[in-house]
């Protein structure tokens, strides 16, 4: 159903950006965010684009697949691995939809990006990477606070990698949205074939101890 709901939300907003310019409220929200004119800020926003895109997403992912596979198991080190390729669909996805970016006739803009702006593939990747990160360390965790501090630290790195693009100039907050919203599919995906598979596991361990017992 969670599956189910999320794809209807992304494919609205991917047909509505399909045909409209930028969303209400687009506009104001960028300038807003933007009127924090900060030198600082501003870099620290570049930095946290620059990490997460380009080929530092891919070794970002490798390495994180590495470690969670000796950490935690071949299945979560080979979904972390396919949580970074299934963001490669963001690509197909921007040329269907084809949505122009914001321009500097409208907005500051501080980095040149080339192509579609919906959906923000930052914050697709943000979403569907590290909210799989999220989850398989949250389901791992025994502790509570761990648990409650780990979600608040991604749930605040997801938000900053939208935000910094916003900020740079890059994508409307509309793309930004969108970009959640088509990882947020992915990552539900993806935590329920985990699931699935899980209990496949737990149902035949429980049924080769029953044999061992008669």
């Amino acid at each position: 159903m969670a599956i189910g709901v999320l794809a209807i939300l992304a494919i609205a907003i991917s047909l509505c950006a399909r045909w409209e310019l930028r969303f209400p409220g687009d506009l104001y929200l960028t300038l807003l965010v933007q009127s924090i004119d900060n030198e600082l800020l501003r870099s620290f926003m570049e930095w946290v684009s620059y990490v997460t895109g380009g080929w530092r997403a891919a070794v970002l992912v490798v390495a994180s697949g590495i470690v969670v596979w000796l950490c935690l198991g071949r299945l979560e080190g080979g979904l972390v691995l396919a949580a970074g390729l299934s963001s490669l669909l963001d690509s197909p996805i921007k040329a269907l939809v084809n949505h122009p970016r914001p321009t500097s006739a409208l907005v500051q803009v501080f980095a040149t990006e080339n192509g579609s702006g919906f959906p923000s593939g930052h914050a697709l990747f943000a979403a569907v990477f590290l909210g799989l990160m999220a989850y398989l360390i949250i389901t791992h965790l025994h502790k509570r606070s761990l648990r409650v501090l780990s979600f608040a630290g991604f749930l605040m790195l997801i938000l900053l990698v939208g935000a910094s693009r916003v900020y740079l100039g890059v994508h409307w907050p509309s793309d930004v949205l969108g970009g959640y919203l088509v990882g947020a599919v992915f990552l539900a995906v993806l935590i329920w074939l985990y699931c699935m598979r899980q209990f496949r596991l737990e149902a035949r361990s429980a049924k080769q101890w029953n044999k061992g017992q008669s």
